[in-house]
């Protein structure tokens, strides 16, 4: 850890100033001083709430100076003493450390760490020892969430985020379009409580930034080693999500249901598929009128009566459309297994059409 770095540097720099000085980490630890510990009294909240990477700032009988790589606030630097000449010396030691953290940084930044393994590149049997030695708790659960920009951005997603979630969660820059977190969870978490994180996202960044972006969830995972594959969930729920729930902002890899089965399937057996149950007319002869009509009758689990009450249309209304729906395709979608073949095909016609949109 940086801290084993830091150590000789600041007894170096005791032999020159000679006052009591340390580093804490963001959580507030101390990770290597000298001297006397902070007392007791010094209010960690306090300090944290108030620090600025680059600003002296005091508290009681210590100055303290932030800094970090990325404009985060990685470590603070304190210094006994509040005079001119300790906010001078607090500047330096923080500028001296940094530079030791930069050079450091493919070995020690937690975010980088953190990407590499998202991205598959730290080995398995290494990613326990390295999350130790970066003081990461490999043992909590966590869950993956990519935000996905619609067209290139800056990096103002990302500082928004950073603002939005604490040190126990990271926020990652993949690269111009998407931006993850790895959100820490609490005991007896439940599904909508993942999915209140996800919608407090994208309603935050669209009132604030007014951007509107996807976000793709993974599953949860009960250890570090585990977030790779929530990435990679996460991932597949914004690739096939946006094909088969295009009207959607939110997409959990657990909704994605036969979507995940269709998605791998060669697309020509696709074509073979829609040419043997469509016999009569293909299904893209049904206007949009039709179309809307037969997705409100699946979310109304087939019930005629509710589906016409909610399409402000009369029984007979629905009844003699899901009759033309028979006419032209040879499916009676009041019956069960016909709905569900149906279904299927809505969904092997959205794959076939976003494959011939990729050419």
């Amino acid at each position: 850890m940086l801290g084993q770095i830091y150590q000789p540097i600041l007894e170096q720099m005791k032999g020159i100033y000679g006052k009591n000085m340390g580093v804490l980490n963001n959580s507030g630890a101390v990770v290597a001083s000298v001297g006397e510990l902070l007392e007791e009294d010094v209010a960690y909240d306090a300090v944290m709430q108030n620090v600025n990477n680059g600003k002296p700032y005091v508290l009681g009988e210590y100055t303290f100076v932030a800094f970090g790589m990325r404009n985060m606030l990685d470590y603070v630097v304190y210094v006994r003493g509040t005079d001119v000449d300790a906010q001078h010396f607090s500047l330096m030691l923080s500028v001296s450390l940094s530079n030791l953290q930069f050079h450091c940084g493919d070995k020690y930044d937690k975010t980088n760490y953190l990407k590499n393994v998202l991205l598959g590149n730290v080995l398995p049997g290494d990613v326990f020892l390295r999350s130790g030695e970066l003081q990461i708790d490999a043992e909590i659960s966590r869950v993956v969430y990519i935000i996905q920009l619609q067209e290139a951005g800056d990096n103002t997603v990302q500082h928004l985020l950073q603002n939005m979630y604490p040190e126990q969660d990271f926020i990652i820059g993949i690269d111009h379009m998407n931006v993850v977190l790895i959100k820490s969870l609490p005991s007896g978490y439940n599904q909508e409580y993942l999915s209140k994180i996800a919608k407090s996202i994208v309603e935050t960044i669209n009132s604030e930034l007014m951007l509107q972006v996807y976000v793709g969830m993974g599953t949860p995972t009960e250890s570090i080693n585990d977030i790779a594959r929530s990435y990679s969930e996460a991932q597949i729920a914004l690739e096939i999500g946006r094909v088969f729930e295009g009207d959607k902002y939110i997409l959990s890899y657990d909704a994605l249901g036969i979507g995940r089965l269709i998605y791998q399937l060669p697309s020509k057996l696709c074509e073979l598929f829609l040419d043997e149950i469509f016999k009569k007319e293909s299904i893209n002869v049904l206007d949009e009128e039709t179309i809307q009509t037969i997705y409100k009758f699946f979310e109304n689990n087939l019930n005629v009566s509710e589906t016409s009450r909610q399409l402000f249309v009369h029984r007979n209304t629905l009844v003699y459309r899901l009759d033309k729906i028979e006419r032209l395709t040879g499916l009676d979608l009041r019956n069960f297994d016909d709905a569900v073949t149906f279904k299927v095909a809505i969904l092997v016609n959205k794959y076939l059409q976003a494959n011939s949109a990729k050419f």
